[in-house]
């Protein structure tokens, strides 16, 4: 009895401390944003959110943001600068919350999966200065504090990419028109606040469906599922115009290895090192992960067992082949805008490899960590044929992932006390 009583003191001071630390990192965001939106592009504080202001206020701008920045530009200026900030910051920390909400949904426990959102909220590039002098610039991240419309974006785009989840692994026994419609308005809100993110999520969600078609879902909710896209389709030909329309000189070209040449000197080295993690955990994963996915497709009453891991790399790839090959000819071909979307799905890349490392972790140490009782379990893992080896994987992996994390912590530190995100 007293073992318990002591185990339920710390779980609750553990979890009074954790919404300490959620409390102090929501202040220091709205602290930073009101910064950063005092101060120019370069210099003290620099981010693009000075500019976002002033093309919104100038009554230009393709996205949702632009909009909202001119209604609260109706308030007094401290007003409007508190405002836009703490706007920043709910689609920040709302961001982290709703990365608790996966982990857990994919049974993480609550300490832990606490632990690893804040893990996912900080990681960045594995910084080598002898690869890349810059901490941020010339590598990919997921985590970005100094562009508005990649944070409100990629708020909306994980309960996007959560609801295609719920939706998908559930068409084949039933479909509501309520689910549906609130995926197409939330697909569309978030090609309204930055392309990026449908320009990716589109084709491999097609692939999806194709597939799901494949294993017996009914072509008729497939269909439907389909059509969610229209409105998102209807908000890209309106941003096509304001950005590429005549006049305006801009165009997209095909111009393979532009973008990631653009500011990395090595940019083969510093994809990977974006991605350390990730590249871990799916060289682990991806042959049991091939061999459950084989079995689906035999068995096609399973469906798709993992279904977020195949859906996160796939999206990956997308992202990948469109920073390779396209680029942006005008006045914002120096902008390198076709990293924004490869940029997300690495901290989706991110979620989902953590999901696994947990698995891993949970099958290899024998440890409650993570509940394996679901049909995600991964198969070939749970065996512990090569456990030394196993072990050897889960404490590099877990040593990239802290690497990363503490990347993370000092750029933002730094960033908090005015360095530009060009900091080295």
């Amino acid at each position: 009895m007293k073992n318990d009583n002591t185990k339920k003191i710390s779980e609750k001071i553990f979890l009074i401390v954790s919404a300490l630390c959620f409390a102090f990192y929501s202040f220091t965001l709205v602290r930073l944003h009101i910064r950063q939106i005092g101060y120019p592009e370069t210099g003290l504080y620099e981010s693009d959110l000075y500019a976002h202001i002033q093309m919104a206020l100038n009554g230009w701008g393709y996205s949702l943001m632009a909009i909202v920045i001119r209604l609260l530009s109706k308030l007094p200026e401290f007003a409007f600068t508190f405002a836009v900030a703490s706007l920043l910051c709910f689609f920040e920390a709302g961001a982290a919350a709703l990365t608790f909400l996966i982990l857990k949904q994919y049974k993480t426990e609550t300490k832990l999966a606490i632990v690893f959102t804040a893990c996912a909220t900080f990681a960045m590039p594995f910084y080598i200065r002898a690869i890349q002098p810059y901490r941020y610039i010339g590598y990919q991240s997921g985590t970005i504090w100094h562009n508005s419309t990649y944070i409100a974006m990629k708020f909306f785009a994980i309960i996007v990419i959560m609801l295609f989840l719920l939706i998908s692994e559930n068409y084949r026994e039933r479909l509501s028109a309520g689910s549906v419609i609130a995926f197409a308005v939330l697909l569309s809100l978030t090609t309204a606040v930055k392309t990026n993110f449908v320009l990716i999520f589109a084709p491999a969600a097609l692939l999806f469906l194709i597939a799901d078609a494949i294993l017996g879902a009914p072509l008729k909710r497939i269909f439907f599922c389909a059509l969610t896209v229209i409105p998102s389709i209807a908000v890209i030909l309106f941003q096509k115009f304001v950005l590429f329309g005549e006049g305006t000189g801009n165009k997209i070209i095909i111009d393979p290895l532009y973008g990631v040449y653009l500011r990395a000197e090595k940019p083969y080295f510093t994809m990977i090192l974006s991605a350390a993690f990730p590249i871990a955990v799916f060289l682990y994963n991806i042959i049991p992960v091939l061999k459950d996915t084989v079995k689906d497709f035999r068995e096609k009453k399973r469906g798709l067992t993992h279904r977020f891991f195949l859906l996160s790399w796939t999206m990956w790839f997308v992202g990948f082949v469109q920073l390779i090959l396209l680029r942006e000819v005008g006045e914002r071909q120096l902008d390198d805008n076709f990293a924004w979307g490869y940029d997300f799905c690495l901290f989706v890349l991110f979620v989902v490899s953590i999901i696994y490392f947990a698995r891993n972790a949970s099958s290899l140490l024998n440890i409650g960590i993570c509940d394996m009782s679901d049909k995600t379990d991964i198969s070939d893992n749970k065996k512990v044929k090569f456990k030394g080896a196993g072990i050897a994987y889960s404490i590099a992996a877990l040593a990239i992932l802290l690497y990363q994390v503490y990347c993370g912590v000092f750029f933002y530190i730094r960033l908090s006390q005015g360095l530009s995100f060009f900091m080295q």
